[in-house]
């Protein structure tokens, strides 16, 4: 199992669109990063103009945690396409070119060919979120430095540089769980199709579905919100309240993992029964 996804990381590696995803989060985060060296001061100025007449602000507001925040709201919206463009290729891209019968030659079952895929993209997906952590956190703190984090949400909170640090480090697990999601739904698309748009395609038509009906019909269905993957997308902000709920942050973490193994399922359930000779 493991060199067979040895095997599967190696054609991730060879592929050109691989590195895709890289170049878009250097280039996006780069630009951010750069505007708001510029133009940063007046941005957040008009941003918290009412908080300045009943708080006195002091230090640099702008620096390495805030833009890490920033960035992570902005990106994680973007990331999935991402991630579609390689794991949408697993299965569907190879059926469409011919190699996948020659894969299923091998002394592996359907399950074990599928699975060492489905790792491989959840191993893509992680150092996807990693080089977005590494980029914004360290871009940041070479440009701005480090500071105390102000989040306007719910209130405002304001938390300490020296209180940020694990904060940062369970969202972006908690954004990593929410894209494995996503590459796990890419994954089972691709498992149905023989064209690789198909998946990305899919993918993302299912997310920006979802995340309309249930932005415009929220009260209407807000009762099984909390069961729809795309509303734990941003659930890592809770770790940056005053007070975490905890509770919420379990659920979070059980229905994404719940649907990582019914989408594993319904992907493999269907890729065994998948026809290669037509």
């Amino acid at each position: 199992m493991i060199q067979l996804t040895l095997i599967e990381l190696f054609k991730i590696v060879k592929r050109p669109r691989t590195y895709i995803g890289f170049l878009a989060i250097f280039l996006t985060v780069g630009a951010m990063q750069l505007a708001m060296f510029n133009e940063g001061e007046e941005l957040i100025s008009i941003a918290i103009q009412n908080l300045e007449n009943d708080f006195r602000l002091e230090g640099k507001i702008i620096n390495t945690n805030l833009m890490t925040y920033i960035l992570l709201n902005s990106l994680i919206i973007h990331i999935p396409i991402l991630i579609c463009l390689v794991t949408g290729d697993a299965i569907a891209g190879e059926a469409s070119s011919g190699t996948l019968r020659l894969i299923l030659q091998r002394p592996y079952t359907r399950n074990q060919i599928y699975l060492a895929k489905a790792l491989s993209g959840y191993l893509y997906t992680i150092s996807l979120v990693f080089f977005l952590a590494l980029m914004t956190y360290v871009l940041g703190y070479f440009l701005f430095g480090s500071g105390d984090l102000i989040v306007l949400r719910r209130g405002v909170t304001v938390i300490s540089s020296n209180d940020v640090g694990w904060r940062f480090f369970f969202a972006f697990c908690s954004g990593t769980l929410s894209m494995i999601v996503v590459a796990s739904l890419s994954m089972m698309i691709s498992s149905f199709v023989n064209n690789a748009i198909g998946p990305i395609v899919g993918t993302i038509s299912i997310i920006i579905g979802l995340n309309i009906i249930f932005t415009l019909g929220a009260p209407l269905f807000k009762d099984i919100i909390p069961y729809i993957f795309t509303s734990h997308f941003i659930k890592w902000q809770y770790f940056f309240d005053f007070e975490i709920e905890t509770e919420k942050l379990k659920l979070s973490f059980l229905v994404q993992l719940g649907y990582i193994i019914v989408f594993n399922a319904i992907g493999m359930y269907n890729f065994n029964r998948k026809d290669i000779l037509t």
